[in-house]
């Protein structure tokens, strides 16, 4: 099954043959042991943060090479007359798409009376965004109280976002308990889906008669209609949650105004799954162990065989790593997710239409399967996850981790980067959680983060490169477009190496696809090339021409494109959309 993601191929336009040889010349740079500087909170088995604790209780693990701490400052925020306050910047992120009316209300009140709390010194600061598709940034940075309150207020009388249906699948898996007890559907149903079927209509994939597997197994069941429908609620869902990820990768780019301080992302949301879809598959496999009860377990092989395969599926849709990549971001932002959802397990599809009712084990693994991408983003950041319990103890929790911490530096030869493993350990099993304060970020990481970001704002373009089209744009069975551009770098505006009589050049593509409100983690490339003076000569005042072969899934129109020129450091941005 096709994922909801662009694929991008790489071409690189030869000029000559000559030209496309890599070179065997190693670009280097001397790298000095530089400070990270963490923020770490430490608490107990109980939750409660702990004071006192020295350079000896800490150990800091990086990629799994111990290091030395340097510096270790107690911080604890006790009053507004504190010496020196380090600011805090609060984004309030509120998800209309799938969170519940009555808990968005609830999140929205906690707010309000805590706001003082949050910011308890006239440097602090708060925003409030919502996601509906896209991301809406409802205030600036502020410390008004009027100005956040009437945010709030307009975002509690926000029109309540459409919302997936689980009830339709609901009742089908009821009729299919149904028909194993006994029961078995309505004549006129029977009647609608056999008609449905015959006529190729709905979903269903082939005709139902007197030898079909489904109908010997239990009569008036169209399996392959309750899987087409299973398939695309899943594929719905992941398109869905793409587009949340894509919203909150591009709302992190309002710390790059913000000061430097403390960093926390508030985020009310009533789902982020990692495996989007797996919740109706789940339920499937429920309805699937009542019929084998019913059936006293003489469900023919090849039937069940069929449905464990489809079992399988919920697997298809994996967005573990769309979420690491915003979780990435975040962190070396040195910003923190907390995950708010004073409510959890209410579905759609509870309601008066829905005539299956799962039990309590399949809607505990329903409601995980839901919030597991909140728990995914807080851990990974250093913040927490408080889905089931009220929004005022969520947001007291944010504000004691804001007010109680440790200030850690330790040395390290190495560039932090999204892959890098920061592991922070405290003795007499204490828990760490820690968030980077400052640290030399990979430059790659730094472009990475730009070309996400350029899709919603154009950014600098230092080299002057360009994107323009190059043929016409295909479509595909699946409602994706199959697309091809090309990017022209300015040959004069990359730093050559000279080699004896050869030039050498370095530059790395980052490639996002994407829309107005962000895109996904960008694919990139780096190319090595070795020039005579001749090819030299003939280049200048010329463009290189770098081919990206795109796949635009529904909904997404434009490509942005970084250059990294790797030996002179020079950057360049340029973005291209394309008519729906």
């Amino acid at each position: 099954m096709i994922r909801r993601t662009a694929s991008i191929l790489f071409l690189f336009v030869a000029l000559t043959a000559a030209a496309q040889q890599r070179t065997t010349s190693t670009l280097s740079e001397t790298i000095e042991v530089q400070l990270t500087n963490l923020d770490v909170i430490v608490t107990d088995a109980q939750g409660n943060h702990v004071s006192g604790l020295t350079p000896a209780d800490f150990e800091v693990l990086e990629d799994g090479s111990r290091r030395q701490i340097t510096n270790l400052a107690e911080y604890r925020r006790v009053s507004m007359e504190a010496a020196q306050p380090v600011p805090r910047r609060i984004l309030v992120v509120i998800d209309n798409r799938t969170i519940a009316f009555s808990a968005r209300n609830k999140t929205v009140a906690a707010v309000l009376s805590q706001v003082d709390q949050l910011l308890s010194t006239p440097e602090d600061r708060m925003m409030v965004v919502t996601i509906a598709g896209t991301a809406k940034q409802r205030t600036g940075w502020t410390a008004d109280r009027t100005e956040i309150a009437a945010a709030l207020a307009n975002v509690a009388n926000d029109a309540a976002a459409s919302r997936l249906d689980t009830a339709e699948m609901d009742n089908m898996f009821g009729e299919m308990i149904q028909v194993a007890s006994g029961g078995g559907p309505s004549s006129s149903t029977l009647n609608r889906r056999r008609q449905r079927a015959q006529t190729g209509g709905s979903g269903s994939t082939n005709r139902v008669n007197a030898n079909d597997e489904d109908e010997r197994f239990l009569p008036g069941v169209d399996f392959n209609l309750i899987l087409s429908r299973a398939r695309s609620y899943a594929g719905s869902v992941a398109a869905e949650t793409e587009q949340t990820l894509y919203s909150l990768a591009s709302s992190l780019k309002h710390f790059d105004s913000a000061s430097d301080g403390r960093r926390v992302v508030v985020l009310a949301g009533g789902a982020l799954p990692v495996l989007p879809g797996s919740d109706v598959y789940q339920r499937l496999e429920s309805a699937v162990r009542e019929i084998e009860r019913h059936q006293n377990n003489s469900v023919p092989i090849g039937q069940m065989r069929r449905l464990t395969h489809a079992l399988m599926e919920k697997s298809s849709f994996d967005l573990s790593r769309d979420i690491d990549a915003v979780a990435s971001a975040a962190r070396l932002k040195g910003i923190a997710f907390y995950a708010v959802n004073p409510e959890v397990n209410d579905r759609p599809s509870k309601n008066i239409t829905s005539r299956y009712a799962a039990g309590a084990s399949t809607d505990f693994a329903t409601a995980n399967a839901a919030s597991d991408g909140f728990t995914r983003l807080a851990l990974a950041t250093g913040g927490e996850s408080h889905v089931g319990r009220t929004a005022e103890l969520a947001l007291q929790r944010v504000k004691s981790d804001l007010d109680a911490y440790y200030s850690l530096g330790y040395r390290s030869p190495l560039y932090v980067g999204p892959d890098t493993k920061i592991t922070v350990k405290v003795k007499n099993g204490l828990r760490a959680r820690a968030v980077i304060a400052a640290a030399r970020l990979q430059p790659e990481w730094q472009i990475a983060d730009r070309v996400v970001n350029n899709h919603a704002a154009s950014d600098s373009n230092d080299l002057g490169i360009m994107v323009v089209p190059d043929g016409r744009m295909a479509a595909t069975p699946t409602g994706e477009r199959q697309v091809k551009v090309n990017v022209m770098i300015p040959f004069d505006a990359l730093r050559l190496v000279r080699e004896g009589r050869d030039y050498n050049c370095s530059f790395t593509v980052f490639v996002s696809v994407g829309d107005a409100s962000g895109g996904a983690n960008p694919q990139r490339e780096t190319r090595n090339f070795k020039f005579n003076e001749d090819q030299v000569a003939r280049l200048r005042g010329k463009n290189l021409a770098y081919g990206v072969d795109l796949t635009l899934a529904p909904g997404r129109d434009r490509v942005s494109i970084g250059i990294l020129d790797m030996v002179g450091g020079s950057t360049g941005y340029s973005r291209m959309t394309f008519a729906q």
